[in-house]
């Protein structure tokens, strides 16, 4: 009898582990695929590798990005329920590089400001901005180290032969100004804040209306960094560069920056 009744609390006994057990693999299941909604639909983690956006975003600032707010794929009930905005001229944006799509790479993840919207005619004169035919007022924008860059559309027919798309040569107009880029419909012309140390529309071309990704919404952790630390490639490279994060998680976290919204 007692045999009985110590086969049959096993029993129950090794019944409750395999709950227990069974119930840890679903919640984790159910972690991960939550994990994967909020990443594949709603928000994205995005880290800033250069100084093209100072002082708006410093090296190492760790980002989430809101997928949603410029979705150009939602639906009628969708953008019901989640908030949409429309771009705006100097709006901050992320998007896939249309630098490294022209040229058949894959593409990396930009941060950018957007300057001009579709339809506006665009003219750079070093640290000026004109936008239809105005001064645009640019209270974020820094020159660090370097000279004020020169004119956009640039007078050099060799740059407008070799490095330009050649989609968007034809898209110089004229204006009382002078010569001015006329932003295709369907496209953003985007610039970084700090001119002189950004890779952007000036180089590439405006930015597909589909390319872009969402925005920035929060910084989530910042940590003191030099863009050789993100940008240098290699396995090794990256181990040593986790633990040297780690030594110095206290000292170089920029804790007055952590969930600064954009």
């Amino acid at each position: 009898m007692n045999e009985e009744k110590e086969t049959i609390q096993h029993e129950e006994n090794e019944k409750q582990k395999v709950s227990v057990f069974r119930e840890y693999i679903e919640l984790i299941l159910e972690v991960v695929i939550f994990v994967f909604f909020i990443n594949a639909f709603l928000l994205q983690t995005y880290v800033i590798p250069s100084a093209s956006m100072e002082d708006t975003m410093l090296i190492g600032d760790h980002l989430f990005v809101d997928k949603v707010a410029y979705s150009q794929s939602l639906g009628a009930l969708d953008r019901f329920f989640l908030p949409q905005h429309p771009i705006e001229r100097g709006m901050i944006v992320t998007f896939s590089g249309p630098y490294e799509i022209n040229k058949g790479m894959e593409p990396k993840n930009l941060v950018k400001r957007v300057i001009a919207l579709p339809g506006d005619t665009l003219r750079v004169d070093r640290n000026l901005v004109y936008v239809n035919g105005k001064l645009i007022n640019e209270p974020y924008k820094v020159f660090k180290d370097r000279p004020p860059m020169g004119v956009f559309p640039p007078d050099d027919p060799f740059y407008w032969h070799s490095e330009f798309p050649r989609q968007f040569r034809d898209s110089v107009v004229d204006t009382p100004n002078g010569k001015a880029f006329k932003v295709p419909v369907g496209y953003y012309f985007c610039m970084g804040d700090n001119r002189n140390y950004s890779f952007d529309s000036r180089a590439w071309g405006p930015v597909p209306a589909q390319y872009i990704i969402g925005k920035p919404w929060r910084v989530y952790w910042s940590f003191e960094s030099t863009s050789y630390e993100y940008l240098t490639p290699g396995f090794l490279h990256k181990v040593k560069d986790f633990f040297k994060t780690i030594a110095n998680f206290f000292t170089k976290t920029r804790w007055k920056r952590t969930f600064k919204k954009y």
